[in-house]
């Protein structure tokens, strides 16, 4: 079955801010973008060129049903634009939580995206596992960052700071 990631009702697009920010809402509603309120943002976008980018919020928006009719694991959103293609989990907890992020969360929303469009027409693929309490890492997660680049094609990045250059 065809899965459209790009449904209108679920985009944001022609964003060219050089800096905006995404959070996931308490309400359970999908991820949003945001412009001003630093306070609600889980992950920076730092988009220095002014690309404009399209935003489309996955993870309570963009229908994916596994065969027995559950929703899948979902990323919350997808970056597009200037050539960029950016898978993004975001997160707001303490513990264990990336290997969920990645394995679960962004790894399959990759797999259903792939089965549906060529990601080699983004010449820039990313995915970032984004957490407001850990924005950056104490211990390097090379391997895992490794592996999952050659499962997916997709360089993983395990911080809250999105900079496009």
């Amino acid at each position: 079955m065809k899965i459209d990631f790009f449904t209108p009702v679920c985009v944001t697009d022609n964003i060219s801010e050089s800096v905006f920010g995404i959070y996931d809402p308490q309400d359970g509603g999908p991820a949003c973008v945001d412009y001003s309120n630093r306070d609600l943002w889980i992950a920076e976008v730092e988009n220095r060129r002014g690309i404009s980018l399209n935003f489309t919020a996955v993870d309570n928006c963009v229908e994916i049903l596994r065969e027995d009719g559950q929703m899948e694991n979902r990323c919350d959103g997808i970056l597009t634009g200037g050539g960029y293609l950016i898978f993004i989990e975001l997160k707001d907890q303490r513990g264990e939580w990336i290997q969920h992020a990645v394995e679960k969360q962004l790894k399959t929303t990759i797999e259903y995206f792939k089965s549906n469009y060529d990601i080699t027409l983004y010449k820039k693929r990313y995915a970032y596992a984004c957490n407001r309490r850990h924005p950056r890492f104490q211990y390097s997660h090379m391997s895992m960052m490794e592996e999952f680049r050659r499962e997916t094609d997709v360089r993983l990045c395990i911080v809250n700071k999105i900079v496009l250059k």
